[in-house]
C-alpha cells in the first residue's frame, strides 16, 4: 500500500503542529535554564486548557502532551494509567550524556483511537443497486442485503480478496487498514486486547514510518534534544561536532543554502560540521572492491549477491526475514559511522552528533560497536526546533563556506537507487566491472518482496540495495519537506560536488 506514505508527507497537519510545538517547547525550556521541578508547567506553554485544539477535551490533550514531552526528554514512556506521574524521574534527562534506550518507538495509548486493523467496509455511497455485482463476485458469500437495503459484509467470512471493491460501480466499498500498520513493512504493529495499537519490539526495526503515518499522532519516538542542548551550552572545548546526512539539502527551506545551514549549526554551538556523504564515499570504495572480488570466478561466492548496508532497518529486515541471505549483506560501517570515525581519529575526545532524517540511526547509535563513534542523533525536525527556539532564521543568516569533501555519488546516497549506482559506477571505473545486475527496493515491504523473488530464483542480481523509507533517505520520518522536492534538491546539490569516489583512496 505505497499510497499510505504520500497522504500526509509534506503536509503541515495538526499532527505535525503538535509534534513541532513540543520540540520547540522542550528546547526553550532547556535554553531558559528551567529546573526539573518546573516540568509540570511546560504543557501549558504548548496547549490552551481553555479551548481544546487537537482532541475532544483539554484534559485528554494534557495527558497526551505530558507523555510526548517525556519521550522528547529521552525517557521511557509512562502513561497515567500506570498510576505514576509522567514527570517521575525527569531530572535524569538533565545531562549531557546519553539517556535514551530501547524501545525507541512507542504507542501513546491515550492518543490511539483503536483503528480497525484490516477491514473491508461498505460506505454510505452504496446505492442498493439491483445488479448486486459485489455479492456475485464474492467467493465466500460474505455479502448480503438485509431487508433489501444496502450491502452488508460479514467480517467473519470476508477473506479480503477485494473483488467486491473492484466490482462495485459506485466505488462504495473500500478497505480500511490501520495506517500505522500499513506503513510498517515488518508487520510489527497489532492490536492489544483492548483494541489499542501495540508494537512488537522483537519485530520492530525502528524505521519510524509509523510515527508519521498515524493521523492521530499516537506514536512517537524518543529524542536526544535535551542532552544535546546541554552539550551545546557547555564549555566550548566539549561541544559536539555535527555530521550532516546527504538528505539535508532543502530540508530547512529553499532560501537556506548549505552554507547557511552550516552557519546556523555553528551559531547554536556546534564546533564543526562535516557531511556524511564523505563517509558514503568510504563505503562506496569498500563495497565496489568487494563486488569486484566477489564477481571473480575464483571466488566460491561469485554467484551470490552483495547487499548494501547503509540502512540499518533494511539490514535487520533482510537478516531476520531471510536468514539464508544474512552473509550476503555487507559487513561494513554505515556512512554515519565512517564519517564519525574520521572525526574521532583526528580528535579522540570529540563528541559527534549525527543529523539526518532517520529514527533507525538512533537505534544504530545504541549498538555497542557504534557507541565509540556516534554520541547522539538528531532528526532534521528536531534540529529545526533548535533553530526556531533560538530565533535563527537560515534565510537571513550570513552563509559560510560549505566543506565540499564528498563526491556526487556519495551525496546521491540520499535517494533510492543512489547507493547501488555509486557502488556499480565505482566498480566499473576502478575495476572494469561492466553490466552489473542490480536489484533495488524502497520501503521494507517492497524489500521483502525483492528478496523473495531472489530466493525463488525469479531474479539473480549481483548487487542489491534496500532502503526502509519511501524514495530512500529523503522520505525518512525526520524530514521536513515532500519527497519530490527533497529528491530534486539532493540531485542539484550532488551536481555541485567536486570529487569522484573512483579517484579517492580510503
Amino acid at each position: 500500500m505505497p499510497e499510505v506514505f504520500e497522504r500526509m508527507r509534506g503536509l503541515y497537519t495538526p499532527c505535525t503542529d503538535i509534534r513541532r510545538k513540543i520540540f520547540v517547547g522542550v528546547t526553550r525550556f532547556v535554553l531558559a535554564g528551567k529546573k526539573p521541578e518546573d516540568i509540570d508547567y511546560l504543557p501549558f506553554d504548548i496547549i490552551d486548557m481553555g479551548k481544546p485544539t487537537y482532541r475532544c477535551c483539554s484534559y485528554r490533550e494534557l495527558s497526551i502532551v505530558k507523555q510526548r514531552i517525556r519521550l522528547a526528554f529521552g525517557l521511557p514512556l509512562i502513561e497515567e494509567r500506570d498510576n505514576t506521574p509522567v514527570s517521575a524521574g525527569i531530572g535524569e534527562a538533565f545531562t549531557d550524556r546519553k539517556v535514551i534506550s530501547a524501545p525507541l518507538v512507542n504507542v501513546i495509548r491515550a492518543a490511539c483511537e483503536k483503528c480497525p486493523e484490516d477491514k473491508v467496509i461498505v460506505t454510505d455511497m452504496c446505492q442498493s443497486c439491483m445488479a448486486h455485482p459485489c455479492s456475485i463476485v464474492c467467493p465466500v458469500n460474505a455479502i448480503s442485503f438485509p431487508n433489501g437495503g444496502k450491502a452488508f459484509i460479514d467480517q467473519k467470512k470476508c477473506v479480503k480478496c477485494m473483488k467486491c471493491v473492484k466490482a462495485c460501480p459506485y466505488q462504495s466499498i473500500t478497505r480500511m487498514v490501520r495506517p500505522c500498520a500499513a506503513a510498517c513493512g515488518v508487520d510489527a504493529i497489532h492490536s492489544d486486547p483492548d483494541g489499542y495499537a501495540t508494537i512488537d519490539q522483537d519485530k520492530c526495526v525502528n524505521c519510524g514510518l509509523c510515527t508519521v503515518s498515524c493521523p492521530f499522532a499516537a506514536i512517537s519516538d524518543k529524542t536526544e534534544l535535551v542532552q544535546i542542548l546541554h552539550q551545546l551550552m557547555g564549555p566550548e572545548d566539549r561541544r559536539p561536532y555535527a555530521i550532516l546526512a546527504p538528505s539535508f539539502v532543502g530540508q530547512f527551506g529553499r532560501l537556506a543554502s548549505p552554507g547557511a545551514i552550516v552557519a546556523g549549526l555553528r551559531a547554536v554551538g556546534f564546533r564543526g560540521v562535516r557531511e556524511v556523504a564523505l563517509g558514503a564515499d568510504c563505503d562506496t570504495l569498500l563495497l565496489a572492491k568487494r563486488l569486484a572480488e566477489k564477481s571473480s570466478p575464483d571466488n566460491p561466492q561469485h554467484k551470490t549477491f552483495l547487499g548494501t548496508s547503509c540502512c540499518p532497518s533494511w539490514v535487520k529486515t533482510a537478516r531476520r526475514h531471510f536468514p539464508e541471505f544474512a552473509d550476503n549483506i555487507a559487513e561494513s560501517f554505515t556512512p554515519m559511522v565512517e564519517t564519525a570515525k574520521i572525526i574521532k581519529d583526528q580528535d579522540p575526545s570529540a563528541r559527534v552528533v549525527f543529523i539526518g532524517p532517520c529514527i533507525a540511526k538512533k537505534a544504530e547509535a545504541l549498538e555497542p560497536e557504534m557507541q565509540p563513534y556516534v554520541d547522539h542523533v538528531l532528526t532534521f525536525e528536531e534540529l529545526a526546533a533548535i533553530f526556531v527556539a533560538k530565533d535563527i532564521d537560515l534565510a537571513e543568516i550570513t552563509p559560510v563556506e560549505f566543506p565540499d569533501e564528498a563526491s556526487a555519488l556519495g551525496r546521491g546516497y540520499a535517494v533510492a537507487g543512489g547507493v547501488a549506482t555509486a557502488i556499480a559506477e565505482t566498480a566499473r571505473q576502478k575495476y572494469g566491472k561492466e553490466n552489473i545486475a542490480v536489484a533495488r527496493a524502497d520501503t521494507l515491504r517492497n524489500c521483502r518482496a525483492m528478496l523473495a523473488d531472489i530466493k525463488s530464483g525469479k531474479t539473480s542480481p549481483e548487487l542489491v540495495e534496500g532502503m526502509a523509507c519511501p524514495g530512500g533517505c529523503v522520505g525518512g520520518p525526520g524530514t521536513l519537506i515532500g519527497l519530490l522536492s527533497a529528491r530534486n534538491e539532493v540531485g542539484k546539490f550532488a551536481g555541485l560536488a567536486p570529487k569522484n569516489p573512483a579517484t579517492l583512496t580510503k
